[in-house]
């Protein structure tokens, strides 16, 4: 079955993922910190039955504490779960589709946590998958919600849309030039957080940033999106002249080169080390040095993570075999 992340989307070359997330309340349940296991069972056959309903065998329903560690962990490194869902798995259940691009996690910090995920710069088509699964659920099940202050939910900071709304951006060119931290400073003044994806601070692994909004509150949806939509683009932006700029380096060109060949030739590779040295040549992709399909690289930033690694092997591997079996996969297709 292809998955999202497989597929090309807008903006691509930097633009990884977008992602709409809508926190939701039964109206009929105390929230979630409050549920006993049984009682957030019963909230999850509520769902797995709403959604049966309008939508059947279009979802597969996993009960997390099925799950083995490894397995549960790759759903977090694929962006499916928060990794507070997967700390404690007793009592929760997680519906996804199977090209993974629709999920639901039920009895995180909320009792629905509805997902949309898609490939490249795609915030309104993933806004809408995921308001069409909220109208389900709401006209099925009935959602706490208040006229004046709008969706209610444990977090107060997430009342109003209760909508989180994100793009996954990688920005090698900006990082090695040394922009990114003034970038993030105009970022917040405008109501919008820029942090490393994986890893704080100023060198995130592979130069992976997400850009979310941070205000719930007094906003529509469509205004959130369209901020977080123009503010994305203008930093898509941003990144392609700094990459003009590298590109003319005659450092940076041997940096690219020597990325690749590690790519090419290594025969163990750490996530680290091969998180960087995509990265970097990503940059020469964007500026036709190599000839490999942006929407492939983009995949291994997800399949090439250490626990879906022995997801994909069907078992649990130490970590010099995954350093292995990454650089074997990874060999293969930049041979």
């Amino acid at each position: 079955m292809t998955k999202w992340y497989m597929l090309a989307g807008k903006e691509n070359d930097v633009a990884v993922s977008s992602k709409v997330s809508l926190a939701r309340n039964l109206r009929d349940h105390v929230f979630t910190s409050r549920l006993t296991t049984e009682e957030k069972e019963q909230i999850a056959v509520e769902v797995e039955n709403a959604v049966g309903e309008s939508l059947q065998g279009k979802f597969v329903t996993t009960r997390m504490d099925s799950l083995s560690r490894y397995a549960a962990i790759s759903l977090a490194e694929r962006d499916l779960v928060s990794p507070e869902f997967v700390s404690a798995q007793e009592g929760r259940t997680f519906l996804m589709t199977p090209d993974e691009s629709l999920s639901l996690m039920v009895c995180e910090e909320d009792h629905v946590k509805i997902q949309a995920l898609l490939p490249g710069l795609e915030l309104d088509r993933a806004f809408e998958l995921a308001d069409q699964m909220d109208t389900i659920l709401d006209d099925a099940l009935g959602f706490s919600f208040d006229p004046k202050l709008g969706y209610l939910t444990q977090c107060p900071t997430n009342i109003g849309t209760a909508m989180r709304a994100s793009v996954v951006l990688q920005l090698p060119a900006m990082r090695i030039l040394g922009r990114v931290r003034h970038l993030s400073n105009t970022v917040s003044r405008l109501g919008l957080v820029l942090t490393g994806a994986y890893g704080e601070g100023d060198t995130p692994v592979g130069s992976l940033y997400l850009l979310t909004n941070s205000v719930t509150l007094g906003i529509s949806e469509e205004a959130a999106l369209g901020n977080l939509s123009s503010l994305a683009l203008s930093i898509i932006e941003q990144e392609r002249e700094a990459r003009k700029e590298l590109m003319e380096n005659l450092s940076f060109q041997d940096l690219l080169w020597r990325s690749y060949g590690t790519l090419k030739s290594a025969r163990v590779m750490s996530f680290r080390e091969f998180m960087e040295a995509l990265s970097v040549v990503k940059v020469g992709i964007a500026a036709g040095e190599f000839d490999i399909p942006m929407n492939t690289v983009n995949e291994l930033i997800f399949s090439m993570q250490p626990a879906t690694l022995n997801t994909t092997a069907g078992k649990a591997l130490d970590r010099q075999e995954r350093d292995v079996l990454r650089a074997e996969t990874v060999r293969e297709l930049f041979r």
